[in-house]
């Protein structure tokens, strides 16, 4: 009798997580839709939700970004976007992406050193 009980709560909980699956589903696909129309105002209620026009700005703020710069700073001679890849642990075209971002800002140099290009950090 046990058994029947815990496999009917099993089932039970099975049926409330595809409710909050597809209830998120949704959420994301309404989400995704107001992104690309480009809207500026929240389809939800109590604005729960922000939604960015310019996804460009999403790339800022990354925690991990002063991890990133810090690696530099023991490096005299600077190190290439695939080496700080490897450092840092994520894709080449991730870190290449941040550093240049971090270059712009100042925060970091970027350097031509023959055919390398090569990044280090601004306060060196």
């Amino acid at each position: 009798m046990g058994e029947n009980q815990d496999i009917k709560a099993l089932r039970k909980e099975v049926t409330e997580l595809r409710k909050t699956v597809y209830s998120l589903k949704n959420t994301i696909i309404e989400l995704t839709n107001h992104i690309e129309t480009g809207s500026s105002e929240t389809p939800f209620e109590g604005a729960q939700y922000s939604v960015f026009p310019d996804r460009s700005n999403c790339l800022e703020g990354d925690a991990s970004w002063d991890r990133l710069v810090n690696l530099m700073h023991k490096e005299d001679r600077g190190l290439t976007a695939a080496e700080l890849a490897e450092k840092w642990g994520k894709s080449r075209s991730r870190t290449s992406e941040v550093l240049n971002k971090l270059a712009e800002n100042g925060q970091i140099i970027k350097y031509r050193d023959g055919r390398m290009i090569r990044f280090r950090s601004a306060e060196d």
